[in-house]
């Protein structure tokens, strides 16, 4: 029996409105638990025979395992639900045979707790292991992976062997089914490292509460070097879920510490952001997100991370490469209470954001390749913005400051005083810069964003004529030899961040991926772009 004939998938509705980053997800579970446990102890993992090894764990004295489906293993709600948090560590191994380990509830991993009732964190909390090569898919858009404060995930795949999380539909063997963005909620992690929604009283009290998209859980701390494990060499695909204001993204890093590895990951076709961070200290490092629905990576709440080879394309939906904020609150207005960390203030070098700028499916353009907004920070270093659009929306960067206006914290004033800059950086685009949404007053009534960044250091405008004047036949990798709008050699002095800071390499180029580079990083490239179907 095709696995499409027990899991029926419930799909996010066609006309699904793709929105902007907002506030906290709080789903309402459309199935309801009445599974019976029925879970045994197999000596083989399997049922009938099988020789296929499905996972399985002891919670209080019962034990719980998979069961094999052919060469897949199958996890019931009596297994894994978004009613039950899995407190004992257990591994998930790979299966021979292209074989899947299939889900039909979400998977909580560690104890979930509300500090101000007096709980406390497990600091040993449990650790779910997943070997290289394994495929994990769920069959319900609400059904995510959790992993709670204290919890851990050790994901290291390979790149030959990723370890993939996907919708039921890529794995049911049904030609009469099709993955779609939004079929199940992606991947969550909760950190006790520091938010800008936390007081520094409430931190050094370990009382840090802040709920967390999805089924209500909670994140923050006072640890900035927190590790909640090691993602590297990951796919997620197809995930993401909720309604405009309320989503979930592939990967929601929430206060998530710098002690985590986060490495070789791949978000392709996600509901809304690729990557989210909401505070925390964590470093990207080897990052592609490809077609998914808002932005590639989203950071707010204070992010203090570093990030390198990040690359972003959008060639049908999406809105921003990038999209930062600072905060959701004024930093200036706190009501009296000292924050535990301040506005977002990361270091990225070494990305690429590649987009057309053209009308996407759901009505929304391919988007810009950066908007900044309220009152948010960054060091931004050998950077490359390619998009042929020229029309209003679709510009390589935009300072949005509808609501810090011309404040002393806003993003002009940050820009003015040095606290976002460029350093080697590219525009080929069709159109640089949008216009100011609200009239800048008083000392920054003479800003010019473009005078800004040409004053910086090494940054050049050079138009857009032909994705190839810049892109090489991949379509995301810097040529060796880029020319302007007019055809003529762009000389590009590339920044060596490794003199700034020891986590950077020195890439010596602009952008995500040199044209002609081999190793590691050019391989995960071609991988990524081939599962995007490029």
């Amino acid at each position: 029996m095709k696995l499409s004939d027990l899991f029926k998938v419930s799909l996010v509705a066609s006309a699904v409105t793709l929105a902007a980053c907002g506030g906290d997800v709080n789903i309402t579970p459309t199935t309801v638990d009445n599974s019976v446990d029925n879970s045994v102890t197999n000596p083989d993992g399997g049922d009938n025979g099988s020789s296929v090894t499905c996972a399985s764990y002891t919670l209080d004295g019962a034990t719980f395992t998979g069961e094999a489906e052919g060469k897949n293993c199958v996890y019931s709600q009596a297994f894994a639900s978004n009613a039950k948090e899995i407190t004992s560590s257990f591994v998930i191994p790979a299966l021979d045979d292209e074989g899947a380990h299939i889900f039909e509830g979400a998977l909580f991993i560690g104890d979930d707790v509300d500090t101000s009732t007096g709980a406390v964190i497990d600091g040993d909390g449990p650790t779910l292991s997943i070997e290289a090569g394994s495929t994990i898919a769920f069959t319900k858009p609400e059904s995510f992976i959790r992993i709670a404060r204290g919890a851990n995930i050790e994901a290291i795949g390979e790149v030959d062997k990723p370890i993939v999380f996907t919708s039921i539909a890529e794995v049911d063997g049904d030609d009469t089914t099709t993955a779609q963005i939004g079929d199940w909620g992606g991947v969550q992690i909760n950190g006790r490292g520091h938010s800008i929604r936390c007081s520094a009283d409430a931190a050094a009290q370990d009382m840090c509460n802040h709920a967390a998209e999805g089924i209500v859980s909670y994140y923050g701390g006072n640890d900035p070097q927190d590790n909640s494990g090691v993602l590297k060499h990951i796919v997620i695909k197809y995930a993401g879920f909720g309604v405009e204001g309320d989503e979930l993204n592939g990967l929601t890093l929430n206060a998530v510490g710098s002690g985590t590895t986060i490495d070789y990951v791949h978000v392709h076709n996600g509901f809304d952001d690729g990557i989210e961070l909401f505070g925390g200290s964590v470093d990207l490092k080897h990052i592609v997100v490809t077609e998914t629905g808002d932005d590639g990576i989203d950071w707010d709440e204070g992010w203090k991370g570093r990030g390198q080879y990040i690359l972003v394309r959008s060639n049908s939906y999406g809105n921003h490469g990038f999209e930062t904020d600072g905060a959701k609150v004024d930093p200036l207005s706190t009501d009296g209470q000292d924050l535990v960390t301040t506005v977002s203030n990361p270091t990225i070098a070494n990305a690429t954001v590649v987009t057309t700028g053209d009308q996407g499916e759901e009505g929304r353009r391919t988007g810009a390749g950066m908007e900044m907004k309220e009152w948010g920070k960054a060091q931004l270093a050998n950077m490359l913005f390619v998009n042929s659009s020229n029309v209003d929306g679709a510009g390589c960067f935009d300072l949005y400051n509808e609501k810090d206006q011309s404040g002393a914290a806003g993003v002009h004033a940050n820009a003015n005083n040095g606290d976002i800059a460029f350093m080697s950086s590219v525009f080929a685009c069709g159109k640089n810069f949008e216009q100011v949404n609200t009239p800048l007053t008083g000392d920054l009534a003479s800003f010019d964003v473009e005078n800004w960044f040409t004053s910086g250091e090494n940054n050049q405008l050079i138009g857009f004529a032909d994705f190839n004047n810049v892109v090489a036949t991949d379509g995301v990798s810097t040529k060796t030899t880029i020319t302007d709008a007019d055809g003529n050699v762009v000389a590009v002095t590339p920044k060596d961040m490794s003199e700034v800071d020891s986590f950077f390499t020195n890439a010596g180029y602009i952008g995500a991926l040199q044209e002609g580079e081999t190793g590691e990083w050019a391989q995960f490239v071609a991988a990524s772009l081939a599962r995007a179907g490029n």
